[in-house]
This record gives C-alpha cells, sequence and structure tokens, in this order.
C-alpha cells in the first residue's frame, strides 16, 4: 500500500508541475498562434525518474490539465497532449529498459522522422537532430553508462526528441507545414531542446542523487 501511494504521489506532482509550468511562455511556435513554454524542461525529467507506466501516466494527466489551463501551449488542440506522452513514455523506455526500450524510443524517431521526409524532403537537414537521438539511443542502451553525468543529458536529450518528433509529425500532416517553414524553425528548436536538455539535466540529476541516498 504505502508503495502505491508513492507511485500515486510521483504521477501527481509531475503531473502538476508539468501543468504549472505549461504558463510559462518561452519561445513562438510558427505556423500557429501558440506558445511553446517551460514545461518542456519536466518531460525529460519525468521520463529519468519515473518508471515508463508512471511517466505514461503522469505525462497523459499533466498534459490534460494543461490543456484547459493553458490553451496558449495547445498549438495542436487536444492532440498537444500527446507531445509530453510521447517524450516521457519513450524516454523512459530508453532509460529504464535497456535496450529493448532504446530499440522503443529509436523506432518511434525513426518513424517521425521517415513522416517528415515524405513531405518535406527538400529540406532534410531539421531530422538531423533526431537521428542523432536515435543513434543515442541505440548506443546508450546497448552497453552500460554508469557515469550518471552522461546518462541523464544523454537520456534527456532522447526524451525531448521523442516529444519534438510527435510536435513534427503534427506539424507536418496535421498543420501542413512546407518545407520551408522549417527551415526558419529549426534554429528555433534546436535551442528549444538544449533548453530543455540543459534543464532536465539540472533539475534530474540531483533529484536523483537524493532519492538514491534515501533507499
Amino acid at each position: 500500500m504505502k508503495i502505491e501511494t508513492l507511485k500515486a504521489a510521483r504521477i501527481g506532482v509531475f503531473a502538476a508541475l508539468y501543468a504549472a509550468l505549461s504558463l510559462i511562455p518561452i519561445s513562438v511556435f510558427i505556423g500557429a498562434p501558440s506558445f511553446l513554454t517551460l514545461n518542456l524542461i519536466i518531460t525529460p525529467v519525468i521520463a529519468i525518474l519515473l518508471t515508463p507506466f508512471e511517466a505514461f501516466l503522469s505525462s497523459l494527466f499533466g498534459g490534460t490539465i494543461a490543456f484547459y489551463v493553458a490553451p496558449l501551449q495547445a498549438m495542436f488542440g487536444p492532440f498537444t497532449i500527446l507531445l509530453p506522452v510521447a517524450g516521457s513514455t519513450f524516454g523512459s523506455l530508453a532509460f529504464h529498459q535497456g535496450k529493448k526500450g532504446g530499440v522503443a524510443a529509436a523506432c518511434f524517431l525513426l518513424i517521425a522522422v521517415s513522416s517528415y521526409l515524405v513531405k518535406n524532403f527538400p529540406f532534410p537537414y531539421f531530422v538531423v537532430p533526431h537521428l542523432t537521438a536515435t543513434l543515442l539511443a541505440l548506443v546508450a542502451t546497448s552497453r552500460k553508462m554508469t557515469p550518471i553525468s552522461l546518462r541523464t543529458p544523454t537520456f534527456a536529450f532522447v526524451s525531448t526528441m521523442c516529444e519534438q518528433g510527435m510536435m513534427m509529425i503534427f506539424a507536418v500532416h496535421l498543420l501542413g507545414l512546407p518545407w520551408q517553414v522549417f527551415v526558419g524553425i529549426l534554429p528555433l528548436m534546436v535551442c528549444e531542446r538544449l533548453v530543455g536538455t540543459i534543464g532536465a539535466t539540472l533539475l534530474a540529476a540531483p533529484l536523483m542523487s537524493i532519492a538514491s541516498k534515501n533507499v
């Protein structure tokens, strides 16, 4: 009972944190009258600290709450809820499930890359970060990366790129953004994902250290 209560508390806390940070815009979203918000640093934290099932529930609840309390961040309407779900779930699979989880995250990223290239192949450079994350997901889980200083930023990047991969799918196939728009989006996207990776690393690393001391 105590363990189940702890799991529920973790899910609730991170869901609330995701929703709260959805109120803080950090960048415009080109192609829709919406904003990307500071919640992008929480998705990788959820992936690293929670199990895949907990990460799925936490991001689902957090994304749903954010959809209602911060409508300006919902650039894809209700489908926006799937952005943190994809990032946290696949990121958690890669971090916690070893090689199988890394393959799952890599497969999702390759699906996202393929969905982009099918329509926007004249500008293939946009998916370079996604392909980098794909490679990292496979390499980092194929052999043990023991230093926490390497594991945390690596999987934070994989997680945030999985979130962006879902965003990319919707931007191409839901909003129908042409390849020319992605030329302008690319530098913003790189900056946003670096913020997500660095911010999540700075937040997750001490939390993991505290958790390990309490075990």
